[in-house]
């Protein structure tokens, strides 16, 4: 048999957005990070921010920050906590056509950041320049009625009215079955995993009585392990793509000619792609930044495929039993009858635009202590791997008490997961001729106290150092100092 459609719910199990930026775990409690984020973090954000640093020093150094989130509208805080990743649960048939119920056109989303190692070197003279690794990966996927029966129901649902058994397996089949395109419609789902090496460089072009203007570029070659797009919601348009590494272990049963051969972790693209971006700074106090980022493109070339709108007509599955979607999600496959072409058409290769979007914020440093800004994310490419589908905005603050702390909170909204309220704590336990930094931050702390729609969330970093004086021979606007 041929296979006409899987969907695929996958999520990458070593690690996979601050509103976008977990992998930065400073920024990700201040809801803000486009006028904030200076040195190798701003690689992605705004590079721009390279011509000035957030202390008196040339070179900052970090390793290892990460963040991972997941947001939920079908389960609960404490399903998405205890029940998702639990295969002992098992659910019994009512409770899994209640679940199917309870997933219908309901979001699940998921993003994971890890910056492998970040590296800056600042100077008034020079500028700025940086370099970074960094993983990142999102999945949001929505299912329809259909999609969500399937899931849990498999062979079982009353789609598949005809049920036989064929050498000792039970299997489904549709006597009046539907084009995937009317069975799924209304369906979506996006997956990526891109591994960015990033090079920026930044500096101030103009620097006058109470008004400094900076501007910076970034530059990244990008591989890729997954890339993955199911959706109708480009009107009626019927766009399904596949391209994932062989880790994944999904077999379509169709020849390619970007067939991958063996297992394991290996790369199905490469891209290149650059940011631009520029930073204004008044009386030393406002600060409004505008960046363009993911301008290029990636190209797939390792098991490609595209799809065609076939008949879903038999089904082979019973369905899973509990709530890990992510481990179990392959089992959603539904064959097409007899004669019928497959699905799945495999390519040599498949050309896609970065996710391009545009950033744009402001803040104000209302006293050394206490700093409040507002961030903007705006998809420009929404019909692409790794895409937000609408805009995000954020709001938020900065405080510090004390020489050694400093506290963030915020708030986040759009982006389709919700209004978060984002929290974080950063220590320096050593602030002398080197400075040391650590600390955590969650992406939405109602999480904590609301067991509807969570968004399960961590970010943390506990090796970030900055050492070596600058000497200042122009202004500088005043970030993460204050309390000292």
């Amino acid at each position: 048999m041929k296979k006409s459609l899987t969907i695929l719910l996958v999520l990458i199990s070593s690690s996979v957005f601050s509103q976008t930026e977990l992998g930065a775990f400073n920024l990700t409690g201040s809801g803000y990070s486009t006028t904030s984020a200076t040195d190798y973090q701003c690689l992605g954000i705004n590079p721009a921010n390279l011509g000035w640093t957030w202390n008196d020093k040339k070179i900052n150094l970090g390793l290892l920050e990460s963040g991972a989130s997941i947001y939920s509208e079908p389960l609960n805080r404490q399903q998405v906590m205890g029940d998702m990743f639990n295969n002992d649960l098992v659910l019994s048939m009512q409770e899994r056509k209640n679940a199917a119920s309870e997933f219908k056109d309901k979001r699940i989303s998921s993003n994971v950041a890890l910056t492998w190692f970040g590296f800056s070197y600042q100077d008034d003279k020079f500028g700025g320049i940086a370099f970074s690794i960094r993983d990142k990966g999102n999945w949001s996927s929505v299912l329809n009625e259909y999609g969500a029966r399937f899931l849990f129901l498999g062979y079982n649902d009353p789609y598949f009215d005809i049920k036989t058994i064929e050498q000792g397996d039970s299997v489904g089949y549709s006597s009046n079955p539907g084009l995937a395109s009317v069975v799924y419609k209304g369906t979506s789902q996006n997956f990526s995993w891109t591994r960015e090496y990033n090079l920026g460089y930044g500096r101030m072009i103009m620097n006058k009585e109470n008004f400094s203007w900076y501007g910076g570029i970034g530059f990244k070659f990008m591989t890729t392990y997954a890339g993955t797009i199911y959706s109708q919601d480009k009107g009626d348009e019927y766009n399904v793509f596949s391209a994932l590494s062989p880790v994944f272990e999904v077999d379509y049963d169709e020849p390619t000619p970007s067939q991958i051969s063996g297992s394991g972790l290996k790369k199905v693209g490469t891209g290149w792609g650059f940011d631009i971006g520029t930073t204004l700074l008044l009386y030393n106090k406002v600060k409004i930044a505008v960046a363009l980022n993911e301008i290029g493109q990636m190209k797939y070339n390792g098991n490609v495929y595209a799809g065609r709108d076939v008949y879903v007509w038999r089904c082979d599955s019973k369905g899973i039993d509990n709530y890990n979607i992510f481990a179990q999600g392959q089992l959603i496959v539904a064959d097409n009858p007899p004669g019928d072409s497959s699905m799945w058409v495999g390519l040599a290769d498949k050309k896609y635009t970065l996710p391009m979007h545009l950033r744009a914020g402001a803040s104000y440093r209302i006293i050394d202590e206490v700093e409040i800004g507002t961030d903007f994310y705006i998809p420009l490419n929404k019909y692409v791997p790794g895409s937000y589908e609408a805009m995000v905005f954020g709001f938020g603050g900065r405080y510090s008490p004390a020489r050694w702390v400093e506290l963030s909170i915020g708030v986040v909204t759009g982006g389709k997961f919700g209004t978060n309220l984002p929290f974080g704590v950063s220590f320096f336990p050593v602030k002398k001729e080197t400075t040391w930094q650590i600390g955590i931050a969650t992406r939405d702390l109602i999480t904590f106290f609301n067991e509807k729609t969570p968004t399960v969330s961590g970010a943390f970093g506990f090796m970030r150092f900055s050492f070596g004086n600058k000497n200042k021979e122009v202004p500088q606007p005043p970030v993460e100092e204050a309390g000292s």
